[in-house]
């Protein structure tokens, strides 16, 4: 009996041990201080909703973008490239992470390019909120410069 309360409080330090060590983040920015280049032949209505910034104890900052689309259809068309003034951290599938914001699903391409300057995201989306996220990982706060979109707004 004795063996088996000092394996349970064994196991329950190294559960404790492996929560301290985990990176905590720190909300770093919420305004986006990048440029948006809007395609004039191409009516996208899509637009940079919402952005967020945290830093965690590594020192990686983590940049999430939601976007937008003003259309009535739950399913919207997205081509959307960044180009940053610093190489992003490669992480996941792609080198970034993407998808519907909230349920629905998405159909398509993309990946980051030119030593993790570049990212492209091609495709289709469904979503019954009208939006998606694409979030990445930088080792300096990035500062991107968006093609693809109509814009800044909130709805």
């Amino acid at each position: 009996m004795k063996s088996f309360l000092f394996v349970i409080m064994f196991f329950s330090f190294l559960g404790v041990k492996a929560q301290q060590n985990e990176p905590s983040n720190t909300e770093v920015d919420s305004v986006f201080t990048g440029q948006i280049i809007k395609d004039k032949t191409q009516n996208s209505r899509i637009f940079l909703t919402s952005f967020k910034q945290t830093l965690d104890s590594t020192g990686i900052f983590t940049t999430t973008y939601i976007f937008g689309v003003k259309r009535s259809s739950p399913t919207f068309d997205i081509n959307v490239t960044m180009k940053f003034d610093s190489p992003a951290f490669p992480y996941g599938g792609l080198g970034f992470e993407y998808g519907p914001y909230g349920v629905g699903r998405f159909s398509g391409s993309g990946g980051l390019r030119n030593n993790n300057m570049f990212l492209v995201l091609q495709g289709q989306v469904t979503s019954s909120t009208h939006h998606f996220f694409i979030k990445i990982k930088s080792k300096q706060k990035p500062h991107p410069v968006i093609n693809g979109i109509e814009g800044q707004a909130s709805f």
